[in-house]
């Protein structure tokens, strides 16, 4: 049986860079409420668009809260509002009385 997440990798990434990436997925999934790790890793993996960078800082998001991951790689076109307009929503939902924690 095919593993996904070395699949994913290897489409993603060169060979040289196979064994850094797997590392720095690694990192999530370590911790108790880190949940759903194949499914999340799988989602950086998306999100990353090949960009080693953007795989480390997606993990990093993923151990603070690994909904934002997830919520990125199913809704992309929502997931790319400009911090401006990002701002902006949060503003508009606290006005209605959300309570969402500060960022």
């Amino acid at each position: 049986m095919k593993d996904p997440l070395a699949s994913a990798i290897r489409a993603s990434f060169p060979q040289d860079r196979w064994a850094h990436v797997e590392a720095l997925l690694a990192d999530y999934g370590t911790e108790p409420h880190e949940r759903e790790v194949e499914r999340v890793r799988l989602a950086i993996l998306k999100i990353s668009e090949g960009d080693e960078r953007k795989v480390e800082e997606h993990v990093a998001t993923a151990k603070k809260d690994y909904r934002d991951v997830l919520f990125w790689a199913d809704h992309p076109e929502q997931a790319k509002i400009s911090p401006a307009e990002r701002k902006n929503a949060i503003a508009a939902l606290r006005k209605l009385g959300a309570d969402l924690p500060e960022e």
